[in-house]
């Protein structure tokens, strides 16, 4: 993007400690598990249909477990693109890793409604008997997914070992970086001038690694269990088009939550500057025209084919009632309304606009699996209730406490960092 300093005052980044949770935040984040929990149980023991209850539960699993992946999956990408502006915001990132411990006892979960999410867990697919059994299914993607949260584990530790090693060395009081986790990330620290550099090329060296795992498993997943939920519609892209939204709904939280943290520590205030807004926007730009490319790139082959087998699942979203409008709405969500937007330099640099134009977009990628799933469920309602509401709001209040609880334990951006001194001799 550009190579402008940093300036950051790491001495005083590394005694200002880690974020304080915030009683307010936790408290909600609490609240909205309670609602979730009552939701979900609520939906399956009334008479509101088992069917819409795993939908709209399948929807918001995704939604979060994707945003989360998407977050870390940009620390991947800057690591290997030598971004220079990414310091006071990368932290952030890592923290949606601890996200993933519960997105996957949420993936876990819906292996309980999976009669009603999948036809091939009722009746085999043709052609894929043996492949697509729901056991099969679920136990070969839980193995790929522990795999890779692992390997994603196993990245970021490498970057919280660097800084609270740093940490430990320099900071006023050392005895607060010290005991419990801090002990297991650093043993048998060697110090800063032999270990940092081992570290940055470590996570050089892992980072392409992690993004061909990354595109390998979230394409078999989304291909056999998002668009396998019709056993006829396939697409080549569709894999690409589902990892790509991801990332693209992880530089928009990471801008959202480094805003929120800047207004409520003045430490952090002084080193995040309007300037990590206008590349993190920059980037959601770049992605909301690879997510409209992708998405068009899949839409006029198939609809111009007009071949049976892949216009029946078009038709019944942009051509049909009561899907149409959602359809439109998702397109305009996702792509025209951040694309029209973000042109603008002004709205990058705001804090508010930006959170304004994420909210456009978590919006328009929401309802993109939203429209991706229930139709296949309800093609002729659309079952929108507070069940939904409900199941989204329990899954944030899980993925906020997940974030809050990382980043009261770690430094509040990653002070080991060449970058963070400038300094790139040692990448």
């Amino acid at each position: 993007m550009h190579a402008e300093p940093l300036h950051i005052d790491l001495q005083q980044a590394i005694d200002a400690g880690p974020f304080a949770p915030e009683k307010r935040v936790t408290t909600l984040c609490w609240l909205c598990v309670v609602f979730g929990v009552i939701a979900l149980v609520g939906g399956l023991v009334t008479e509101y249909p088992d069917a819409y209850v795993w939908g709209t539960y399948y929807t918001s699993f995704l939604f979060w477990m994707g945003l989360s992946v998407g977050s870390v999956m940009t620390t991947v990408i800057v690591q290997i693109v030598r971004a220079t502006w990414v310091v006071p915001v990368r932290r952030i990132a890592e923290a949606n890793i601890a996200f993933l411990p519960w997105a996957f006892v949420l993936f876990l979960i819906t292996y309980l409604g999976k009669e009603h999410l999948f036809p091939w867990a009722v009746t085999p697919m043709p052609g894929r008997e043996w492949w697509m059994q729901p056991g099969f299914v679920y136990m070969r993607f839980g193995l790929l997914f522990l795999l890779f949260f692992y390997l994603l584990y196993q990245y970021t530790k490498n970057s919280l070992r660097s800084d609270v090693g740093v940490a430990q060395e320099k900071a006023a009081n050392s005895d607060s970086w010290k005991g419990g986790i801090y002990a297991n990330l650093t043993e048998s620290w060697r110090g800063e001038k032999e270990e940092v550099p081992a570290l940055q090329r470590r996570m050089s060296i892992m980072a392409p690694a992690v993004v061909v795992a990354y595109v390998v498993v979230w394409t078999l997943f989304a291909t056999e269990m998002l668009a396998g939920m019709n056993t006829i519609w396939f697409s080549n892209m569709f894999g690409g088009f589902e990892f790509l939204g991801n990332i693209y709904m992880g530089w928009a939280a990471t801008g959202v939550i480094a805003i929120h943290l800047a207004a409520k520590n003045e430490v952090f205030s002084k080193i995040l500057r309007r300037r990590q807004l206008w590349d993190l926007g920059m980037l959601c730009f770049g992605f909301c025209m690879l997510w409209g490319y992708t998405f068009f790139s899949q839409y006029l082959p198939q609809w111009y084919g007009n071949m049976p087998e892949e216009t029946q699942w078009l038709i019944l979203r942009t051509k049909e009632f009561p899907w149409k409008p959602f359809s439109y709405l998702t397109l305009a969500t996702a792509f025209i309304i951040p694309f029209i937007l973000l042109l603008s330099e002004d709205v990058k640099k705001n804090p508010k606009t930006f959170m304004g134009v994420a909210g456009v977009i978590f919006t328009g990628l929401w309802l993109e699996k939203y429209v991706l799933i229930m139709p296949e469920l309800s093609p002729s309602l659309v079952p929108f209730s507070i069940v939904d509401v409900g199941i989204f709001l329990g899954m944030m209040g899980i993925y906020g406490l997940s974030i809050q609880g990382f980043l009261r334990r770690f430094p509040i951006i990653t002070v080991s960092h060449p970058q963070a001194k400038n300094d790139t001799t040692s990448w």
